[in-house]
């Protein structure tokens, strides 16, 4: 249960990034409690200021979020560059590395991310820490699951798979892949770690997301904002 104390500052920071956005702009839109809670509040703006908005949803739980609210959504097929990302984040430290895949989305998170002209993640005050340490969301080719787990188990880490608890067996992605987690410690190198397990064949993508936001914002205990501007690391062509 998340307390109202979280939750306005949850507020404070979507309102915030909310103000970024520019009519006719087309938006990525992250998966999670804090961007469902970030729904009402951007249908409240388009019908103040009667915007023009276009959003690619990174999941089905934000796709139907978007319809049921009468939000316009589209795909990277139509739009491959959307203008701004907006979405959330599990764990973030203070160089601006962000740990997301609490929801299973992060395969599609991390693409609208790269793919995106302006990225901005936004969270509550708990989330903020000295240094990476909660589990690293993966999603893992089903086929592949022996050999992954084999190797991590040889770098001494440990893997979990998401268990269902409305059936029986393994949490399937969207993308019908496993869904697991690797409990690394605390994280020294989230960029070293992050390309470390993607060179693992059949490990598709990590929850670990190094410096891949421009700007990360924190709604305070007493709903103040602290924003942390990052030099973005984008993809060098």
């Amino acid at each position: 249960m998340i307390s109202e104390e979280v939750k306005k500052a949850r507020e404070a920071s979507i309102l915030k990034a909310l103000e970024y956005i520019e009519d006719g702009m087309v938006i990525a839109f992250g998966t999670g409690t804090t961007m469902a809670q970030a729904v009402g509040y951007i249908k409240k703006k388009v019908q103040e200021k009667e915007m023009d908005l276009i959003f690619i949803p990174t999941s089905l739980q934000s796709r139907q979020l978007l319809l049921e609210n009468g939000l316009r959504v589209s795909s990277l097929y139509e739009y491959p560059q959307p203008d701004l990302t907006i979405d959330s984040f599990d764990q973030s430290d203070k160089d601006g590395n962000v740990i997301k895949g609490g929801g299973g989305a992060m395969l599609m998170e991390k693409v609208v991310a790269q793919a995106s002209k302006k990225v901005i993640f936004v969270a509550d005050y708990l989330k903020l820490v000295e240094r990476l340490s909660i589990p690293v969301p993966l999603e893992i080719l089903k086929e592949a699951y022996p050999h992954v787990n084999r190797v991590l188990t040889q770098m001494k880490l440990i893997l979990k798979l998401r268990e269902s608890t409305g059936k029986i067996g393994p949490v399937i992605s969207e993308n019908g892949n496993l869904l697991g987690d690797v409990d690394a410690g605390e994280i020294e190198d989230p960029e070293g770690l992050d390309n470390l397990l993607r060179s693992i064949a059949g490990i598709l993508e990590t929850g670990l997301f190094p410096k891949l936001a421009d700007k990360i914002i924190i709604g305070e205990k007493d709903n103040s904002i602290k924003e942390i501007n990052i030099a973005r690391k984008k993809l060098k062509l």
